[in-house]
C-alpha cells in the first residue's frame, strides 16, 4: 500500500486555485446585472419613465451595494494569495467553500432588492455575506495558523492582527442578521457601514493592505 505525505498534496504555485477564483468572482458580478431589468412603460412620456424608474430604485441599489461587496471580497481574496507561496489540497477546498458561499450573494441580491422591508430578505442578506466573510476567515486562519503555505517574513503578532480585523466584518455582519429581527432599517444600516469601514479608512490613508 502507498501511503502519501501531506507535502505530496502540495503544488509550488497558486496561479490556477487564482484563476479560477478571479473566473467565479467575474460570472458573479455578471449574474447580479441580470435582476435589473428595464421597466414596461405603457405611455411613453417623461413622467411614466421616471414613475418606471422609481419601481425599480430598490433592486439596481441593491445591485450597487452587491457589486461593491463582492469586489471588496475579491479585492482581499487577491491580496492574501499575493502572500502564498504554494497551495495544497485543503486550501483547495476551504477556497471552493468560500466560493460557494459568494455565489449565494446574487440570489440573497434579488431577494432583499424585491422585499427591502422585510425582515426575512434583510437577514437571509445579511447571513449569507457573514457565511461568506467566515468561509474567508476560515481559510486565512488555516494559512496563518496550520500550514506552511506563506511565504516566510510573517510574525505571529502581524498574523493575529489581520485575523483579529477580518473577524470584525464577521461579527458585523451577525449583528446585522440579528438586528433585521427588531429594526429591518438598523441592520440594513449595519449592512451598508460594514464595507465602508474597510475600505474607506485605507483609501483616506493611501494605505495598500499586504
Amino acid at each position: 500500500m502507498t501511503t502519501h505525505s501531506h507535502e505530496d498534496n502540495i503544488v509550488e504555485a497558486t496561479n490556477r486555485v487564482e484563476a479560477f477564483s478571479d473566473g467565479v468572482y467575474a460570472v458573479l458580478l455578471t449574474l447580479l446585472i441580470l435582476d435589473l431589468r428595464v421597466p414596461v412603460v405603457a405611455i411613453m412620456n417623461s413622467r411614466e419613465f421616471v414613475a418606471a424608474l422609481m419601481h425599480v430604485w430598490p433592486t439596481f441599489v441593491a445591485f450597487t451595494f452587491s457589486f461593491f461587496t463582492i469586489a471588496i471580497f475579491w479585492v482581499n481574496h487577491h491580496h492574501f494569495f499575493h502572500n502564498i507561496e504554494r497551495t495544497d489540497w485543503k486550501l483547495l477546498w476551504y477556497n471552493n467553500v468560500h466560493l460557494f458561499f459568494i455565489a449565494l450573494i446574487p440570489f440573497a441580491t434579488a431577494f432583499i432588492g424585491k422585499y427591502y422591508t422585510s425582515v426575512v430578505p434583510v437577514a437571509l442578506y445579511a447571513i449569507v455575506l457573514m457565511f461568506g466573510g467566515l468561509s474567508m476567515m476560515l481559510m486565512i486562519r488555516y494559512v496563518l495558523f496550520h500550514s506552511n503555505l506563506l511565504y516566510s517574513g510573517f510574525s505571529e503578532s502581524k498574523k493575529k492582527s489581520e485575523f483579529k480585523r477580518g473577524m470584525i466584518g464577521v461579527y458585523l455582519y451577525v449583528v446585522a442578521a440579528a438586528a433585521a429581527f427588531v429594526q429591518v432599517y438598523i441592520a440594513i444600516a449595519i449592512l451598508v457601514a460594514t464595507p465602508i469601514l474597510f475600505v474607506v479608512p485605507g483609501l483616506l490613508s493611501g494605505e495598500e493592505r499586504k
